[in-house]
């Protein structure tokens, strides 16, 4: 097999620099070694590029010598993550699924370069028992509602490549079971809709609808979480039916017809 080049783009220090700081968005601490092994980089550029980023507040180390996001990079990503205009859009629609339910309810989207998903918003039910996910942390598409009902619909060499990537459950770690999520993802596709139990949290169900872009591809999901012990499959077909509306709502105000 042939190695492709890499671009001056893909060497430089500002390229190298982004993806250290975008790696704080799957893992808050580091160590050295692992850090540089993760990006495929000398440990010497590594650790040099973090000391660079430790006066701007980007990058701190705590007492056991571990490398964390440091506040401005805190700051920044917060003040990013409120204003993000989707974010923006699907809060009050997201407070309306929780007010409908009184359930958990999530925006999730799609990082199509990562092939990987991220909880981006999320409306809490009164209850204290409730479905908890960390926002905007890369999670694999091949688990649960949040993941497949996105992955149903993206192009056929993305999901192979998802599927190749075998993550195991975040769960319980278990293996994927490739012919399974084939059947399922057909049936997502066919049906337009996605639900699981218990895929990524325990005793949990998640029910997710997918919303698309005006070029028809799609870009994340709206979804709902019950417990086990309130879940009422009677509900579901309400449940689907605010999902869709809330999705539909969605699309129309992002101009995603």
């Amino acid at each position: 097999m042939v190695s492709k080049v890499a671009s001056p783009a893909d060497t430089g220090t500002v390229n190298r620099v982004l993806r250290i700081l975008s790696a704080f968005a799957a893992r808050d601490r580091w160590p050295l070694n692992e850090l540089a092994r993760e990006l495929d980089l000398p440990r010497g550029s590594v650790h040099r590029l973090l000391k660079l980023c430790r006066p701007l507040g980007f990058v701190d180390q705590d007492a056991e010598g571990l490398y964390t996001p440091g506040i401005e990079l805190y700051r920044v990503a917060g003040k990013l993550s409120a204003d993000m205009p989707i974010n923006r859009l699907a809060g009050p629609l997201l407070q309306g699924l929780r007010d409908a339910t009184d359930e958990t309810a999530m925006l999730v989207l799609l990082s199509r370069q990562d092939l990987r998903i991220f909880m981006s918003e999320i409306a809490w039910p009164s209850h204290p028992l409730r479905y908890t996910a960390p926002l905007n942390q890369l999670q694999p598409l091949t688990w649960g509602a949040a993941g497949r009902s996105i992955l149903a619909f993206m192009r056929p060499e993305e999901i192979e490549e998802a599927i190749g990537q075998a993550a195991p459950s975040p769960l319980n770690s278990r293996p994927l079971d490739v012919p399974e999520l084939r059947k399922t993802l057909e049936k997502i596709r066919l049906q337009g809709y996605a639900t699981s139990y218990a895929e990524r949290a325990p005793d949990m169900h998640g029910i997710a609808v997918p919303f698309f872009d005006q070029d028809g591809q799609v870009r994340g999901n709206l979804m709902l979480t019950v417990p086990h012990f309130r879940y009422d499959e009677k509900d579901q077909e309400r449940h689907l039916g605010l999902l869709r509306e809330a999705s539909n709502e969605l699309m129309r105000r992002l101009g995603w017809k």
